[in-house]
């Protein structure tokens, strides 16, 4: 039994008659009554009944006929769903990002996303970087969003994973209003500073600013989870921090000045692992970060 003797069947029984469903198909009458005659002995049993006036199903041919209409609609759904997943406008797609790219990027993504495959689950993972690559390991995400360019990466991370570096954000420093005048050449001067941990797959603001400030004698780092968690200690007087512009917009209790020349922009990337599949849904991620970062930026890569 197959698609093609059901849909023979089905057009027998819509139409009424052998030669009607035969005419409807653009087929002769001897070849569909053929394939009618080798559906009943595929079934070992009677589905028609031969008449005066046509043919009528039998109480088999009659279940029959509704199950396999059934079939061949879920059939054809199928091959919809299939065809939408291909085209990337069904299905999930699961990311992880990073705290800082959410704020800077991620919203905007999502809106473009959203408007070019409505019908997309996505499911957004917040996690550490470090966790990130894990759950890629694992297969639990499909991308994952750093605020990291390849620059940034370990030797295994550049080796394991496919990479676009989605925009560049120029940083700043947040300092207490209080010591909004103040000028630090090249940074030095400033105290203490508040940084995000390092990671050591991954280097970024800490490492370049324990490297620009080791000669500095009043330096000193505290170190928080994320740059977002420094704000609210340099409101309090605590030290100063790196941070986007767009973290500290808006807050009244710090100041935001240009940080010194060495302070390079923050990158965000996109990764994937290498011998994973690149799904039409990746890449359609992939599109909306580009045109994002086309559109505010212009420095996709």
């Amino acid at each position: 039994m197959d698609f093609r003797q059901i849909e023979y069947f089905i057009a027998v029984i819509e139409q009424g008659s052998v030669s009607g469903a035969a005419k409807n198909l653009k087929m002769t009458q001897p070849p569909l009554s053929a394939a009618i005659s080798k559906l009943e002995q595929d079934l070992g049993v009677k589905l028609l009944k031969r008449t005066s006036r046509g043919v009528i199903p039998t109480q088999a041919g009659m279940f029959f006929f509704e199950r396999a209409t059934r079939l061949l609609n879920e059939r054809n759904r199928l091959k919809e769903d299939v065809n939408l997943i291909g085209e990337g406008l069904v299905g999930e797609i699961r990311v992880g990002v990073e705290p800082m790219v959410v704020i800077e990027l991620i919203g905007q993504v999502m809106a473009e996303f959203i408007r070019s495959s409505p019908n997309v689950r996505v499911t957004l993972e917040d996690q550490h970087p470090t966790s990130m690559i894990a759950s890629l390991e694992a297969g639990k995400i499909d991308l994952a969003c750093v605020p990291f360019g390849q620059e940034s990466f370990a030797k295994i991370i550049s080796e394991s994973y496919h990479v676009v570096t989605a925009l560049s954000i120029d940083l700043k420093i947040v300092v207490p209003p209080s010591r909004a005048d103040e000028v630090h050449e090249g940074g030095k001067g400033w105290g203490r500073w508040i940084l995000p941990y390092p990671i050591p797959a991954f280097r970024g603001m800490p490492e370049a600013v324990e490297s620009n400030l080791k000669d500095d004698p009043t330096f000193r780092s505290i170190y928080v989870s994320t740059p977002q968690t420094a704000i609210p200690l340099v409101a309090a007087g605590i030290g100063v921090a790196p941070v986007t512009e767009r973290m500290a917009r808006g807050i009244p209790d710090v100041a935001v000045i240009d940080p010194p020349e060495w302070l390079e922009p923050m990158r965000c990337s996109v990764l994937w692992r290498k011998g994973a599949e690149l799904t039409p849904l990746m890449n359609r991620w992939l599109e909306a970060t580009a045109l994002v970062s086309e559109k505010r930026w212009g420095l996709h890569k």
